[in-house]
């Protein structure tokens, strides 16, 4: 479980990026871009799972996802990544293959939310 003081981190950090994105998404450094795709993944996992997630923004989110990841440096973020494309390879559609899967695949972000969003916290301190 993530402690409170990140849980309030994420959620007003990502508030304000999205402020900023919905301005224009073009405006975000590669910085917020990361916490805006951590932020949208994290809420919707705190809200209903994973299969929310996939159910709401799709493949193509993932991937947008795993970019901005890579691309930041978010290297807590790999076994996530790579336990979650374990579990929809092959599939035709993500959304049913994390419900199939149940608890455990809803549930796993929480595993690696933590340590993800700690990195997060302290990428997005040393780019401003």
């Amino acid at each position: 479980m993530m402690p409170w003081n990140l849980e309030d981190w994420i959620t007003d950090a990502g508030a304000d990026v999205l402020d900023k994105r919905m301005a224009g998404p073009d405006t975000l450094s590669p910085v917020e871009e990361l916490l805006y795709q951590i932020w949208l993944l994290d809420t919707e996992a705190r809200n209903g799972g994973l299969s929310q997630y996939f159910c709401n923004h799709g493949l193509a989110q993932w991937h947008a996802c795993e970019k901005a990841t890579l691309a930041g440096g978010l290297s807590t973020f790999a076994p996530f990544a790579e336990a979650l494309n374990g579990i929809l390879a092959g599939a035709l559609d993500p959304y049913t293959a994390i419900r199939e899967r149940g608890d455990v695949a809803e549930d796993l972000w929480f595993k690696y939310q933590p340590a993800v969003v700690q990195q997060l916290k302290a990428l997005c301190q040393n780019a401003c």
